[in-house]
């Protein structure tokens, strides 16, 4: 079976972060977490507890940048630690459903020529409804670590091969877009105690919400 790491940054996880990180443990090789460390919520303990119940495959480490775009340095060294054959690009509002991650890992390694998987999320507007501007989006959430890279300033950073070609499914034709909502997770950004879009500096950031639309079934974090 192919190795696979998860690479995670996270400022003001709450209060999400700790299930995320739950949610996909038992699939991972090893689990890189980077706490920012001008957090003001509880993130810091909760990764802490988690480093400590499941030992050596998680690495924590922090980061205090001076600038937000500095954090793609951050994101490139967690993926020159990662010794996986694959990375689980996952942000700390990620919320992965177990059966959709197996489904995903199922797939690893059964096509020599693909670089990257990308999947599109229910983007939750609450427990019940979704943004429905987000069928459209999809993100190349796991990829073949060798030659892989980081290029652009975050938080418009892009995972590239190692000829610097986006792993943008659109473009690349070695990454392959998995049907939405056969396959899915939860991207929980609107529903989070914090976002960085809601920072002074994030103005140019901020996005316009979708029409609603009803979820199969309530969003349920348990």
């Amino acid at each position: 079976m192919p190795t696979i790491s998860s690479n995670t940054i996270v400022k003001n996880g709450m209060p999400f972060i700790g299930r995320v990180l739950e949610q996909v443990e038992p699939y991972m090789d090893k689990m890189f977490i980077t706490v920012s460390e001008k957090c003001i919520d509880q993130t810091m303990n909760v990764v802490e507890t988690f480093h400590n119940t499941h030992g050596d495959k998680v690495i924590v480490d922090t980061e205090n940048v001076s600038r937000p775009d500095e954090l793609t340095h951050i994101q490139q060294m967690q993926l020159d630690q990662s010794d996986t054959d694959w990375i689980l690009f996952m942000s700390d509002d990620d919320f992965w459903p177990r059966e959709q991650l197996k489904k995903v890992l199922d797939l690893l390694g059964t096509d020599k020529n693909i670089l990257a998987y990308s999947i599109s999320p229910y983007q939750l507007l609450d427990y019940e409804h979704y943004d429905e501007s987000w069928h459209i989006k999809s993100f190349s959430k796991f990829f073949r670590r060798e030659g892989a890279r980081y290029i652009k300033n975050w938080p418009r950073e892009l995972i590239a091969d190692k000829n610097n070609a986006p792993l943008y499914w659109r473009k690349h034709p070695q990454v392959k877009k998995l049907p939405f909502p056969d396959y899915h997770f939860y991207h929980l950004s609107y529903i989070k105690d914090h976002s960085f879009r809601s920072e002074d500096w994030a103005t140019s950031f901020r996005i316009n919400k979708g029409s609603p639309l009803k979820l199969p079934k309530p969003f349920s974090i348990i």
